[in-house]
């Protein structure tokens, strides 16, 4: 077994809200700590309304909040982390796998013939070492979707893509 995820993404994930919080204290500790010339408590919040505009945006940009923690290669299946939730994904139940780009991350994306308890996609980021060299993040991701093909066809791909048989 071997973690093919950025194994510090549960840190990463709580960096991000840490900062988001630290943010909005920024903006609000003036109104709180009474200062001259910053008594307009409402103006802080109106302030305090578009950080946190600014920050739903880019968690939406971003997917930080759907990042998996921990992604192992286990050989027949993967096993993923989010969280309290722990779950082996069977190679032969991933339809696809991208790699997405955003907000200077990129991101493995596995696509899964059905629902999970982690949704219809897992995201999780490459290690680290991968970061900087998006043509190797994109043969890691084909990798691993030639295996995924390999396992489905191995159990009987058509019946785990919901597809007829040919002929």
């Amino acid at each position: 077994m071997r973690v093919i995820s950025f194994r510090n993404t549960a840190l990463f994930k709580r960096g991000a809200a840490f900062s988001a919080a630290a943010l909005a204290a920024v903006v609000m500790a003036p109104s709180l700590a009474g200062e001259p010339g910053r008594e307009n408590f409402v103006a802080n919040l109106a302030s305090l309304a578009m950080l946190g505009v600014f920050c739903i945006y880019v968690l939406a940009k971003t997917h930080v909040h759907l990042l998996a923690d921990e992604v192992t290669d286990a050989g027949e299946h993967l096993r993923v982390q989010r969280g309290r939730t722990v779950m082996a994904v069977p190679l032969a139940d991933i339809s696809a796998v991208t790699v997405a780009s955003g907000a200077g991350m990129h991101r493995i994306v596995l696509h899964l013939v059905a629902p999970s308890p982690l949704g219809q996609r897992i995201e999780f980021l490459p290690q680290a070492g991968l970061w900087s060299n998006p043509p190797a993040i994109e043969r890691a991701a084909a990798a691993l979707a030639q295996r995924s093909l390999q396992a489905r066809g191995a159990r009987g791909g058509h019946r785990a893509s919901g597809r007829a048989p040919p002929g």
